[in-house]
């Protein structure tokens, strides 16, 4: 018997657009922390210079359906897939999505790798945590 994995992991990267990305990237948490604890999805949003990095994992359609509504979103461009796969077990387990700004890099590196201590070798190399 094949037995499906019932888990999907999505990690993409993604510029970000306009002027002010702190208010960009508090207001998609807001939304993302909403739509995502419905939607059994967890996570990370990373944003650095102008560019996200995002880890979405949960039941793979929710998690399909996640990734359309982000790639209709106006607020970044260039879109790029960095992993997309089926998995046994989320990362993250049950909280909806931690967000990272970057405007205090030390701070945020540092609770970046206390969030992925425990992550898998093929999700820690996507993230900065040199």
């Amino acid at each position: 018997m094949i037995q499906v994995s019932s888990f999907r992991r999505i990690i993409y990267s993604s510029q970000a657009v306009g002027e002010d990305g702190r208010s960009d990237h508090l207001a998609i948490l807001r939304v993302s922390r909403r739509n995502n604890g419905m939607d059994g999805i967890s996570g990370i949003l990373w944003i650095e210079r102008g560019r996200y990095l995002q880890l979405i994992e949960g039941p793979v359609d929710s998690v399909g359906d996640a990734f359309e509504r982000i790639r209709r979103d106006p607020r970044h461009t260039d879109i790029q897939v960095l992993d997309d796969r089926r998995t046994d077990t989320p990362t993250f387990g049950d909280w909806a999505m931690a967000g990272l700004p970057g405007d205090h890099p030390a701070e945020a590196a540092e609770r970046l790798r206390v969030l992925l201590r425990h992550a898998a070798p093929e999700v820690r190399h996507f993230f900065p945590l040199d």
